[in-house]
């Protein structure tokens, strides 16, 4: 028997333990909790494992495999690997035997630790850590790392910062001119470039001096000519230590991702020899200017900051900020202001680039629209993935009001490096759709709006658009029909989704056959659908007209993808906003041609998620249909499936034929509806005896019950210890809801007034009494002098039996009204739906939760009564029964009793149920195939895109240009790649 000890220790960490043979040492171990074990070896380890839940922190004893004491003296692992015999022998405060005890078996460390676990291993050695950090300060070794005199100079890009001499450090980085250096002062580094060094960048012969005497003459020279440092000319105001030199026009400013630098420049000056513009960009840098200039940024910078847009949306001016107090920390405001040049010649590289990559470079050819822009590879292209036209497009339109541009400053100034070459449309054509619909707001464009494919959510090239005044049906319908221009010559069929579908596509062939700019081919047509989420915030009928589930073809899509698409944008919008117009596009324009690439490179990997989805959902479907299928009418069946065959032959004529997957129910008379009845009934009534305006004071008194009930709710809903805020809010509604009791119309004649007093005083009270029940009047708890309240019996004593028989069918009007909310609400799937259903019904209380008491004091009819059942909490449970018949658990659940209110047999029930079950089914069926499909497409582009850049080497060879020849047996490699990794993972999938 052996003891163990769990040490005490803070939530979330158990030190480690140590194992013992016998149990005297443990037994010393004051505030431990002993626990005993019996191993199953002679020695055995064991150690506690530890298993989290909320805010606490349980586990138990496991037994491990002994585990051999001796270590290796030559380690066969990383140190990483290593076990860390010293931690765990020694991590344990209590523990008081011998390291070198026989009985003690250490134990190993969790193989997965926390964040904390790490963070708590490294607090003990902080200060060897920050020991070190000081003692990089002054280096053990000051002599030159290539020659061995004495070092001046560190080099903080080099590994290990080496010391070098003036000479060497000269020599080393004459092909690395932009690492950050420190000089030796005698007493410390200062920060200082390698231009003090003496360091020359030339350019024309590969980076090689071109005089003989280059090395010593210009620097010589300049010596004499500044009397000491060649660099420090006119630099005087310039504090010690600024790690460039500023006011020498000598010197050329670089811009570097490791900071800003100051270089003398060298250019060739051979008969032959380019242009200084053309000389700096073959050496990799990037001229502000083109003759001579003085200032350039490297194609790493460039690089760099496009990544960190792109990543994390940094702007310009706070990544040259950066870059400003990187160069020196201290005095960052004194290094030269380049943002301005910076932003232009990036707008310039991301046109350099995107050309490139699409293979401008290597034949002449014009830049069509959407030209730059990379498209889905998943899509059906006609001519690039599918030779076959007998595939529709999904598509979804969506608008983003983040994206906000105000207006240029000099819009007539402005150059466009890439108008409509995009995915923002160009400029001329657009605005001559708009004509005279310009904007006079304080903004140029109130945010962008534009089209994706709905199954992968890749922008559509030259889609998007401008707002002007809001999300307006012209935008869209001119991004609409340039969506259907790109790579879609042969489809016939294009499925759009769009919140607002349900009015936008009814006049859309009228608008765009008025226009005389848009244009959408005769033989295309286009099925309109909602996204799932929005469809819930529509009619109820939009439901079954538009939502995706019910749509022949559309799969398994939810129509909402483009919402996801929009966060990216949303990060650069604000640095946007104040850019120039065409700025502001361009920028767009890489940020969406970049969410295109993420997706391509990943589109294996989707495709496989959504097969593998569509597998299990399909046969979930199919054995919930079968088993629906088992218990109906075969004749009923039949007669289901030709309307639905029907039904998708009308529906893209006329919407209303999706109306046979809602429940038909009979229209049943409203509480509105029953008044006007009544009204009307009393109008036809003899003159002497009607009671005028009954009814109406009748429904005031239900509509002053609701409002007493919902009082009474929002007071329970405070509590017992409310809020200034709250108690005023409550006091106020009591107030209103006392005045209403109190000042209600009364009826007209004095007949009427007479009966009104009666009801009011329902009991003979002293005025003693009445005194005290007005000092403690509760409005929410007063009773209405409602035939209902008084019971039959008194409305009889007191000559009122005809009111009550009005009010029973105002009762009947205000039931049917809370039971179509209740089914309405209650169809929808989103908790917030769901709330908003749960206070529907309690709002109303008694009087629209059907009690049966009710009508037993209204002398109600036992069919009445039978009809209009108590509701039961259970009954109110917000389920997917009604929505989606087939989700997972609601194949045995049955609707409560009031679905079946006014429905003409339990056929009908059933008969939604059924095709709602087999739509399912179908749509998954059609997301198998169409996955299959997608699959084949993927690959088919990958192909198309390798075959094309083989192409283009080919034309590189024959124009004898070698380093196309690279860039484009690089990108087919690329290709290439995606394509066997689509395949390879296709097939393991499909296996």
């Amino acid at each position: 028997m052996i003891k163990l000890t769990q040490v005490s220790c803070s939530i979330g960490q158990l030190k480690p333990l140590a194992l013992l043979a016998d149990s005297h040492c443990s037994e010393q171990m004051k505030g431990s909790r002993l626990q005993e074990w019996t191993p199953k070896r002679k020695y055995a380890v064991v150690e506690w494992q530890k298993s989290y839940r909320t805010r606490k922190v349980v586990g138990k004893w496991v037994e491990r495999p002994m585990i051999s004491q001796s270590v290796p003296a030559t380690p066969t692992k990383s140190a990483s690997k290593q076990p860390s015999h010293d931690m765990l022998h020694h991590g344990g405060d209590d523990f008081l035997g011998g390291l070198d005890d026989h009985r003690v078996i250490p134990l190993h460390l969790p193989k997965s630790l926390s964040q904390n676990d790490y963070i708590r291993q490294w607090v003990p050695k902080t200060k060897a850590y920050l020991d070190i950090l000081l003692e990089r300060e002054v280096p053990s070794d000051r002599s030159c790392i290539i020659c061995g005199t004495d070092g001046v100079y560190k080099c903080h890009g080099c590994f290990s910062e080496p010391l070098y001499c003036t000479s060497c450090c000269r020599t080393q980085h004459q092909r690395l001119p932009f690492h950050r250096v420190s000089q030796w002062t005698g007493s410390f580094f200062e920060e200082s470039c390698l231009v003090k060094s003496g360091i020359v960048i030339w350019l024309g012969h590969n980076g090689n001096p071109w005089e003989e005497e280059a090395n010593t003459t210009d620097m010589e020279s300049s010596e004499d000519e500044d009397g000491g440092d060649p660099s420090s000319k006119r630099a005087d105001d310039l504090p010690t230590g600024v790690p460039f030199v500023k006011g020498n026009s000598a010197l050329t400013t670089i811009v570097d991702k490791s900071g800003m630098h100051t270089h003398l420049v060298k250019y060739c000056t051979c008969p032959n020899a380019a242009a200084a513009d053309i000389q700096m960009f073959q050496m990799g840098l990037f001229p502000a200017s083109f003759l001579e200039s003085k200032t350039a940024f490297t194609f790493d910078v460039l690089n760099d900051f496009l990544l960190d847009n792109l990543e994390c949306g940094t702007s310009a001016m706070n990544y040259y900020s950066k870059l400003r107090r990187m160069t020196t920390t201290v005095f960052p405001h004194l290094v030269p202001d380049r943002y301005r040049e910076l932003m232009r010649v990036t707008r310039q590289w991301r046109k350099l680039k995107l050309l490139k990559r699409n293979g401008f470079g290597h034949e002449e050819k014009d830049v069509r629209p959407g030209d730059l822009a990379l498209f889905c590879p998943a899509c059906p292209q006609p001519g690039i993935n599918t030779p076959s036209w007998l595939y529709t497009r999904s598509l979804i339109m969506d608008g983003n009001f983040k994206a906000e541009h105000l207006h240029p400053v000099h819009p007539g100034n402005e150059v466009s490096l890439m108008d409509g070459h995009g995915f923002m449309v160009g400029d001329a054509l657009y605005k001559e759709h708009l004509a005279a619909n310009a904007s006079h707001h304080k903004l140029e464009a109130t945010g962008i709006g534009g089209c994706a494919c709905a199954r992968h959510g890749c922008f559509v090239p030259h889609a998007m658009v401008d707002f002007q005044k809001g999300e307006r049906q012209m935008n869209m319908d001119y991004a609409l029909c340039e969506v259907l221009k790109i790579n879609a010559d042969g489809i016939r069929r294009a499925l759009t989704f769009y919140d607002v579908n349900c009015q936008y596509h009814k006049r859309l062939k009228d608008r765009i056959a008025k226009s005389p700019i848009l244009q959408i081919p005769k033989e295309l047509d286009i099925i309109p659908g909602i996204g799932l989420w929005h469809v819930h915030g529509h009619q109820d009928s939009c439901y079954v007209r538009y939502a995706s589930n019910f749509i022949e073809g559309a799969t398994r899509i939810d129509g909402e993808i483009m919402e996801t698409l929009w966060a990216p944008l949303n990060i650069i919008s604000p640095a946007a906003r104040g850019m120039g117009t065409p700025h502001r596009k361009e920028c767009l324009d890489y940020q969406m041609n970049d969410c295109n690439f993420m997706k391509m490179i990943r589109m294996s990997k989707s495709l496989c998620k959504k097969y593998n989805q569509a597998v299990r959902g399909a046969a979930d479907s199919r054995l919930v249909f079968e088993k629906l299928a088992e218990t109906a009418d075969p004749g009923k069946v039949r007669e289901w499936e030709s309307q639905e065959r029907l039904v998708h032959q009308r529906c893209r004529r006329d919407p209303t034929a999706m109306d046979i997957y809602e429940v038909q129910l009979q229209k049943v008379p409203m509480r509105k509806q029953q008044e006007i009845k009544l009204l009307a009934e009393q109008g036809r009534g003899p003159g002497p005896i009607r009671r005028r305006g009954a009814a109406t004071w009748l429904a005031e008194g239900l509509t002053i019950e609701e409002a007493q009930v919902t009082l009474q709710l929002e007071i329970k809903k405070v509590g017992g210890q409310p809020t200034d805020t709250q108690r005023l809010y409550i006091a106020r509604r009591g107030d209103r809801e006392a005045r209403v009791v109190f000042l209600s119309d009364r009826p007209g004649d004095d007949e009427d007034h007479a009966m009104e007093l009666d009801l009011l005083i329902l009991d003979e009270e002293s005025d003693a009494e009445m005194d005290d029940q007005r000092n403690v009047f509760k409005p929410e708890k007063a009773v209405i002098p409602l035939p209902s309240n008084l019971g039959q019996d008194t409305c009889t004593a007191i000559g009122v039996n005809a009111l009550a028989k009005q009010e029973l069918i105002l009762r009947q009007g205000q039931a049917n009204d809370a039971l179509h909310n209740i089914r309405t609400v209650r169809v929808a799937k989103s908790q917030a739906t769901a709330t908003r259903a749960w206070a529907q019904v309690h709002s109303v209380d008694r009087a629209v939760s059907i009690q049966a008491s009710i009508y037993l004091n209204l002398s109600a009819d036992d069919a009445l009564l039978q009809r209009y059942q108590p509701l039961a909490k259970e009954h109110l449970k917000v389920s997917t029964t009604v929505a989606d018949p087939n989700s997972r658990g609601q194949r045995n659940n049955t609707l409560p009793w009031f679905w079946s209110l006014d429905v003409a047999g339990d056929s009908e029930i059933y008969r939604v149920h059924w095709l709602r079950a087999k739509a399912l089914k179908d749509r998954w069926v059609e997301e198998i195939l169409l996955a299959q499909h997608e699959m084949d497409w993927t690959c088919n582009f990958f192909r198309y895109k390798a075959e094309e850049w083989k192409h283009l080497g080919v034309v590189a060879k024959e124009a004898k240009k070698e380093a196309h020849m690279a860039y484009a047996g690089r990108q087919g490699k690329i290709y290439e790649s995606l394509l066997e990794e689509a395949k390879r993972a296709f097939h393991r999938t499909k296996v």
